[in-house]
């Protein structure tokens, strides 16, 4: 009996691997969850939807975006960390689930290295300073010595404490020693409209989201992150050239439950960089003022765990805890 059991085991193991050949071929044989962790409306969502499309007519299975906003983009990420491991729920991860909040937050309701696999990089976008309208400012310097005249009278919007626009906001405040209100949202689109508004003086948002409210007169754009000016924004100074050494960006990354199969992960990875390669899709992104990536899964796991380490000395830095 004994003997039997063991054959039985033995024989199970030499299947497994074909067992999981198998299911790679057959993925997917139905739809996908894509888990947003931000409101509709907002740059991760923007992203999200032009990409699921892709990847979509890709895997000829429909990728459907599933916003699971809240607690600095914990409830997201932790719905996927806790899903099945077969690579049909997705998140996609931030700076803000991946690199912030484990150095934030006293519990993170997951591990941000050990509970997820990386599918690939979707994109890179720099940020963009932009003021209320009616703020009586025109350039950096300007809003600088503004702020400098009414310490501590003047605030900024986030998409929420330990965001990465709360974050680059306090990395400019202490390079310029501003003094500035933290008034945080539950996305970028409610924090852009509070400036628009005039309920908030501004806002470091992405400059996908800045170009079109800029371009509609809502927000006044005094600066951007990148190191160069921006094909989207060619009117709009660096921080660099405004006199502030201020270059940093986020990302966006498909990321699966850590233990999905590897060839559903491949096979993900392919459809990812295959929609991304699709002219429709990098014209999109481009308008966006996004950068379209391809990368491999061990390339976009080891920019996480880098992010993870830059991020969090950035946030270390500004002394920022949530508890």
């Amino acid at each position: 009996m004994r003997n039997r059991t063991v054959a039985a085991f033995a024989a199970c193991a030499l299947l497994l691997p074909g067992l999981a050949l198998a299911q790679g071929k057959n993925f997917p044989d139905h739809p996908l969850k894509f888990v947003v962790p931000f409101t509709a409306g907002g740059n991760a969502d923007v992203v999200a939807r032009i990409v699921a499309q892709g990847m979509t007519e890709v895997l000829k299975q429909s990728v459907v975006v599933d916003n699971k906003p809240g607690a600095n983009a914990m409830i997201g990420a932790e719905f996927v960390a806790r899903s099945p491991a077969d690579g049909y729920t997705l998140l996609e991860a931030t700076a803000e689930t991946h690199a912030i909040n484990p150095h934030i937050y006293r519990k993170v309701p997951y591990d941000a290295i050990k509970d997820f696999a990386a599918v690939g990089v979707m994109d890179y976008f720099p940020f963009a300073l932009v003021a209320n309208p009616k703020l009586p400012v025109q350039t950096l310097a300007e809003f600088v010595a503004y702020a400098k005249q009414r310490p501590g009278k003047l605030s900024f919007s986030s998409w929420g404490v330990g965001s990465t626009s709360q974050i680059a906001f306090e990395q400019f405040k202490q390079t310029a020693g501003l003094d500035l209100l933290h008034v945080p949202f539950q996305g970028a689109a409610q924090a852009v409209t509070a400036v628009s508004a005039g309920q908030v003086d501004a806002f470091f948002v992405p400059l996908s989201v800045a170009v079109p409210q800029a371009k509609s007169g809502r927000v006044k754009p005094l600066g951007t992150t990148t190191a160069a000016r921006a094909a989207s924004a060619p009117d709009v100074p660096t921080f660099s050239e405004q006199g502030y050494p201020l270059v940093i960006g986020g990302w966006h990354v498909i990321v699966a439950p850590k233990t999905v199969p590897k060839e559903v992960l491949a096979r993900l990875n392919q459809a990812l960089n295959e929609a991304l390669r699709r002219k429709e899709v990098r014209e999109a992104l481009l308008k966006q003022g996004l950068e379209p990536a391809n990368t491999t899964t061990a390339e976009a796991d080891k920019m996480l765990q880098s992010e993870w380490q830059r991020w969090g000395k950035i946030a270390k830095d500004a002394s920022i805890t949530v508890d």
